[in-house]
């Protein structure tokens, strides 16, 4: 038995001294009971169980978890680890979590804990304790790990964390034990056996459960995860965490503050009644189908104030690249308490100058941008009133990923406004669904200008299963039937297009020509006549702040007088907030064609003297990244618009007229759409909440830096690129997860983008 103290973690918060696993525990302990104080009826409500009934329960359990998380730290495995300074000599045979699990399994444990929570119950408190890192449980012991691992009972801050339970739980006199305890790491009567044989236990268990213990279980998880963070975080600035959760949960917009972001965008004008039908539908979830310009994100703001009072508000975004967008349009007002929340948030904050106006505080509180990093922290959204937000931050939650579950008890409080819900793959879009079914208790509001008949049918199909209703608002008519398009005969080849294009231009127009891939935006590019008119080039293979750049530059470029010509690819469908004379196309998806248009004359007058624009569609060199079959239905439905004036009433027409629009492909979306955090039981680990595809990140040579750089960001120049034509690359160097290829395989150009050289 150690003669040292047991720690929980190798340093304490801000360089303190190591924490004892019995210190560590009381500081989850507080901030778990002051988490369930303030958040745990909205936790519960959230997930549709009543708190009147269940919060007793909850609240013991919650707090039973917080007790038990971290014993499993006392082994000498875990020890060794957090006292090396050089890195362990041998990984852990056991993760800590996992060990606490089987300790708290034991007889005498078992005994001792059964007078707050009976057999059954206890065992779904452990699915929590042992999934609290979602790395749980563990395949086998791992190489170099040793045969055996010592588990330190008898020490004193083992009895000390106990004795927690003694005090603050009203257990009687915990149990003593004698000394340590050695465990073999073998598959064959060790420990994993005995983790085989729990599991086995735990899948009969978990096919007994009802809806209602399954969702019970999934917020008993995300509520420890979130104590632990906090407790583990201990303070924010001087003030105590427990303090600070009391403060945090308070903070939500008032609705005069997001009544005040419907006025500035008004600038007088009145409110459509297409935005006051949004405002004041009953229904929890709410469909929005509306184009581009119809004014439907005021709409959502003003639904927030009127329907929503009391809820934080997340407004969620497919990618980075539109939060950041809908952040700066909306919320980047130093009145407004709001913060954007992406993987790349913080370098959008400095990059595009949307952060706090006053320097960081001083010596030893971080350099410049410290303010930025610290809004994208983990806790930001428990006390921020509006974020702005990729889906990934709250649909998260539904595949166990960190960010979700770290903000589940703000989610839990809040109301959700999830926009441009045609661009999510059927990976994302089944998160939707489940988290729709499985959080019945907040409020939703979906938003696109298009969607598929199929998909509208799911998310019928998922509510009705709850007995509830979707509710369902069309666009403005007096917009969604102004003449804005005409199609012109598509163009038989690439030359024909470029006609059309140096016609537009010599008129002084705007011309926007989106084709399908880098490849293809590359090649338009390197075209004499691209560079004759100063075509700006706009795809995703750039570094991060030089997409940033030639965003902006392109964006300016269509405000200013005079001609514009910008080439890019499918990151023009929804991030870009520009109003083209022409809109040349290659053939896509019926949805990515309905998001090009929303970029051609986005700014036409309800009274249709704005005139129409025309539409150039024309056949790709391959059918890549997209489906055969979805290339031929828009192929039909160009065909079913005709050559005569169009709206955005008759894009959604003539794509409702499809035959094939209503069938589903086998292995499709469905309504029970597989779930890590409601379907894990046992199983405590992340799945995956997009649809995978092939590709690496790559950071270039002369972007690492050569010595320590505490301002070194890497999300400013990480690069995502296909994967290369050989698998060498399996073998190049890392930096920040990323592959950094030798000298001489990237081409790269600020301007243009990268390209491999072979």
């Amino acid at each position: 038995m150690p003669a040292e103290r047991l720690r929980a973690k190798s340093r304490g918060p801000d360089g303190r001294p190591p924490l004892t696993i019995r210190r560590h525990t009381l500081d989850v302990l507080e901030a778990a009971e002051r988490l369930v104080d303030v958040t745990g009826a909205g936790q519960l409500a959230a997930v549709g169980l009543d708190p009147a009934g269940w919060l007793p329960r909850f609240r013991r359990e919650v707090l039973l978890a917080a007790l038990l998380h971290d014993l499993g730290k006392a082994n000498d495995h875990f020890q060794g680890m957090v006292r090396c300074r050089r890195g362990p000599d041998r990984p852990q045979g056991l993760r800590h979590e996992a060990v606490s699990y089987l300790l708290a399994r034991l007889p005498e444990l078992q005994g001792w804990l059964a007078a707050v929570a009976d057999p059954r119950t206890l065992e779904l408190v452990l699915w929590a304790v042992a999934g609290h890192h979602r790395k749980f449980p563990p395949d086998g012991p791992p190489e170099g790990c040793g045969a055996e691992l010592v588990v330190h009972l008898g020490h004193d801050d083992f009895g000390a964390v106990l004795a927690l339970g003694e005090r603050r739980l009203g257990l009687g006199p915990p149990p003593s034990f004698d000394g340590d305890r050695t465990w073999r790491l073998t598959r064959a009567r060790g420990v994993f056996s005995a983790l085989v044989e729990a599991r086995a236990e735990a899948e009969r268990a978990a096919r007994s459960l009802s809806g209602e213990e399954r969702r019970y279980v999934a917020a008993l998880k995300a509520c420890l995860i979130g104590a632990d963070v906090a407790g583990s975080i201990r303070r924010r600035g001087a003030e105590p965490m427990a303090d600070w959760i009391g403060r945090a949960f308070d903070r939500v917009p008032g609705p005069d503050e997001l009544e005040s972001i419907v006025a500035r965008r008004l600038e007088g004008k009145p409110l459509r009644p297409f935005q006051e039908a949004v405002a004041d539908r009953p229904e929890r979830v709410v469909l929005v189908l509306a184009g581009c310009g119809s004014g439907k994100t005021l709409a959502a703001y003003l639904r927030a104030a009127r329907r929503w009072p009391g809820r934080r508000l997340f407004v969620c975004y497919p990618t980075t690249g539109t939060a950041t967008e809908g952040y700066r349009d909306y919320l980047a007002d130093p009145e407004l308490e709001a913060e954007l929340v992406h993987g790349r948030a913080e370098v959008d904050m400095e990059l595009l100058d949307l952060g706090d106006d006053e320097p960081d505080a001083g010596p030893g509180e971080g350099g410049p941008g410290r303010a930025a990093r610290d809004s994208a922290g983990a806790l930001e959204q428990w006390s921020t009133p509006l974020v702005g937000c990729t889906v990934d931050a709250v649909l998260g939650l539904v595949q166990n990923m960190r960010r979700g579950l770290y903000a589940w008890p703000s989610l839990a409080r809040s109301g959700f406004v999830f926009d441009e819900i045609h661009a999510y793959d059927e990976a994302l879009f089944g998160a939707l669904l489940r988290f729709l079914v499985e959080v019945p208790g907040v409020p939703c509001l979906l938003m696109t200008a298009s969607l598929p008949a199929a998909r509208r049918d799911l998310l019928r199909a998922a509510l009705a299963a709850r007995g509830e209703p979707l509710g369902v608002v069309a666009g403005p008519p007096e917009l969604e039937a102004v003449p804005r398009y005409i199609r012109t005969p598509s163009a038989p080849d690439v030359e024909a297009a470029w006609a059309a294009v140096e016609k537009t231009l010599a008129g002084d127009g705007k011309v926007l020509w989106v084709v399908n891939t880098v490849a293809a935006a590359l090649a338009l590019a390197a075209d004499p006549r691209a560079a004759r008119h100063g075509a700006m080039l706009y795809h995703s293979r750039f570094r991060y702040r030089d997409r940033v750049e030639r965003h902006r530059d392109v964006i300016e470029a269509f405000r200013a007088e005079g001609p514009a010509l910008a080439i890019a690819t499918q990151v023009a469908e929804m991030p870009l907030d520009l109003s083209a004379d022409l809109l040349l196309s290659e053939l896509a998806p019926i949805p990515a064609l309905i998001q090009r248009l929303g970029r051609l004359n986005r700014r036409a007058r309800p009274d249709g003297s704005t005139g129409t624009r025309p539409l150039v569609a024309y056949e790709p060199a391959g059918d890549a990244p997209y489906e055969p079959e979805e290339l031929e239905e828009a192929r039909r439905w160009l065909a079913a618009l005709g050559d005569g004036p169009l709206s955005q009433a008759d894009l959604a027409a003539r794509w409702a007229d499809l035959a094939t629009e209503a069938a589903m492909p086998p292995g499709g979306i469905t309504t029970d759409h597989a779930s890590a955090w409601i379907d894990g039981g046992f199983v405590t680990g992340p799945r995956p909440l997009r649809e995978a595809s092939p590709g690496i990140e790559v950071i270039l040579e002369s972007d690492v830096p050569t010595s320590f750089d505490p301002e070194w960001r890497p999300e400013k120049v990480r690069i995502p690129m296909a994967l290369p034509r050989d698998r060498g690359w399996r073998t190049w160097p890392q930096v920040a997860f990323c592959r950094v290829p030798p000298a001489g395989r990237i081409s790269y150009d600020p301007l243009r983008g990268a390209a491999w050289t072979d």
